[in-house]
């Protein structure tokens, strides 16, 4: 009898230890899962664009904020002072080169920005000296834009970086002034703040946009373009729909503003 109680003993302590150790791997299994369920998280959230909040502003010689969009008198070159430039990252200003000096372009799936079918795809520009030779031969202008960056402040496009936090939360800020009479822009102030918080990839695509400000572009309408005034495209390249608005500006049109369609 004694026997049996030990042997009933015995096996109630295996059951305990059977339950506590199934326990434990349940409940090791729940947090490995919900460790992956995090991490999955993270990664989709860090896989969402960055939104880059942007502002555009013209104002004449007399200081007074206009609405309406102007373009450069016809020039054969432009010059681009970056302040201070020694101050920051070499592959900062690098990034800024890139989205100005580029003459490549890139292929993107039309179903990313919703502009047609997967599997058709639309060409997009990554800097604007290869779209601004190509406007120029499309109105039989044989040269091509000479663009230089230079240390001296007579340049026409003057680009400012800081570490300071914009008072309206804005990450590029650009400012032309203008000659309302001639409607014409005489030069151009490019701000991106908050540069130490930047990645590379975000440095390069608000100087895309800015420099589409400097070039004569208002704020787009359409959130998938670049010119939205909130970039948080897919494709932050320099689409079609912008050439076709900068070549109708700089043809005698009064606005750069078109209707984008594929």
């Amino acid at each position: 009898m004694d026997d049996f109680n030990k042997l009933r003993k015995s096996l109630r302590n295996t059951q305990y230890l059977v339950i506590i150790v199934m326990g434990l791997v349940v409940i090791g299994f729940a947090l490995d899962f919900l460790a992956v369920q995090k991490t999955v998280s993270t990664i989709e959230e860090n896989a969402q664009p960055m939104a880059l909040k942007t502002q555009y502003l013209v104002q004449n010689l007399k200081g007074d904020a206009m609405e309406t969009w102007y373009a450069w008198q016809p020039r054969d070159n432009l010059k681009i002072q970056i302040v201070d430039k020694d101050n920051f990252p070499k592959e900062k200003i690098d990034a800024i080169k890139k989205a100005i000096m580029s003459t490549e372009t890139i292929e993107i799936d039309n179903s990313l920005v919703f502009k047609g079918d997967e599997g058709t795809y639309s060409t997009y520009w990554i800097g604007w000296k290869g779209v601004v030779d190509h406007i120029r031969e499309l109105r039989g202008i044989e040269t091509a834009m000479e663009i230089t960056f230079t240390d001296k402040d007579d340049a026409d496009i003057i680009i400012t970086l800081t570490n300071s936090k914009s008072g309206e939360g804005l990450s590029g800020l650009t400012n032309s002034l203008v000659n309302d009479e001639e409607r014409t822009i005489l030069r151009s102030y490019i701000t991106i703040y908050e540069v130490d918080k930047l990645s590379n990839e975000h440095m390069e695509i608000i100087i895309r946009h800015e420099f589409g400000h400097v070039a004569g572009l208002a704020h787009s309408t359409a959130p998938e373009d670049l010119m939205y005034p909130v970039i948080q495209t897919p494709a932050p390249y320099i689409s079609q729909c912008d050439i076709d608005a900068l070549l109708h500006l700089y043809t005698g049109g009064k606005t750069s503003q078109v209707i984008c369609e594929n």
